[in-house]
């Protein structure tokens, strides 16, 4: 029995979100870094602790203590900040003798295409929102050992972005770093000339835009990283993804004349640790 034209709408409504929720986790990078919690608020508010490890007063340290005297006094501190949802989509209109006639599947390559223009914008707010933040470390690379340099020092770099953590107490048997192509060619070519040190690089991780690890470090590649710029980050503990609506699509049709393919998100980062986050500039000589 030949179908409808409701029942045709139907199919393709069911086809196009099917493709989306299969093809849209490969298209994020940047969310492999941050927890994802669901909201219902315009207006997120969230508290931001203080990193500095408590100490006594002076004269009154915490070590020594004489008898019967009163404890020294150390007060935690906490900073209540806000952040604001955002709203991402992109829509196509394609006419009904496309649908019907196209040398190509348009509905599919249109679909794709639609995903990785929201996908690649939210990608690129989270990678903006955890390096932007003012109170983020910075690892700043000298003149002459950037990483396309002769005398570069990557690995020892990666680990100096670690070292910053444990300055804060922050945990690092799992570390991310984001880096361009560009970053990710010198760091190829930098391990293959340090011979034994290459096999240190596993071939192949299950992780979006993954590249490998060294040591326990997460290698992974992102467009969202700007030129001469890298980001190490504690992931999950730097911040969150704050969800009302995840990357959803409808299909709008207009019998005998278009349809239309239509993705939506809507969400806020919070970057709740940047002290969990080190930016490093000037990777590309």
């Amino acid at each position: 029995m030949a179908f409808t034209e409701i029942e045709e709408a139907q199919t393709r409504a069911k086809f196009v979100d099917t493709l989306i929720k299969q093809i849209a986790p490969e298209k994020y990078v940047m969310k492999q870094a941050v927890v994802i919690i669901s909201t219902d608020a315009w207006v997120n508010y969230f508290w931001r602790e203080g990193r500095d490890v408590l100490t006594g007063q002076s004269g009154n340290a915490i070590g020594g203590i004489p008898r019967l005297a009163e404890f020294p006094q150390a007060s935690a501190e906490w900073e209540r900040l806000d952040s604001i949802l955002t709203k991402y989509g992109l829509e196509e209109n394609i006419s009904w003798e496309d649908l019907r006639t196209s040398e190509i599947d348009i509905m599919t390559r249109t679909s794709i295409k639609i995903v990785e223009g929201v996908s690649d914008v939210v990608d690129q707010a989270i990678y903006d929102g955890l390096a932007g933040d003012a109170a983020v470390q910075t690892l700043d690379i000298s003149a002459g050992y950037e990483w396309n340099a002769g005398s570069a020092a990557i690995i020892d770099n990666l680990f100096e972005c670690a070292e910053k953590f444990k300055d804060y107490n922050l945990p690092t048997n799992k570390i991310y770093c984001f880096m361009n192509s560009r970053d990710k060619r010198s760091l190829m070519v930098y391990m293959a000339e340090k011979g034994a040190q290459w096999m240190n690089i596993s071939e192949k991780i299950a992780v979006t835009g993954g590249i490998g690890t060294i040591a326990g470090m997460t290698l992974i590649e992102t467009k969202a990283a700007p030129a001469s710029e890298a980001l190490v980050v504690i992931p999950k503990r730097c911040g969150t993804w704050r969800e009302n609506q995840a990357l959803t699509t409808i299909t709008k049709e207009d019998p005998y004349r278009s349809m239309t393919i239509r993705a939506v998100e809507m969400g806020t980062l919070q970057v709740h640790e940047p002290k969990a986050i080190v930016k490093i500039s000037n990777t590309e000589a």
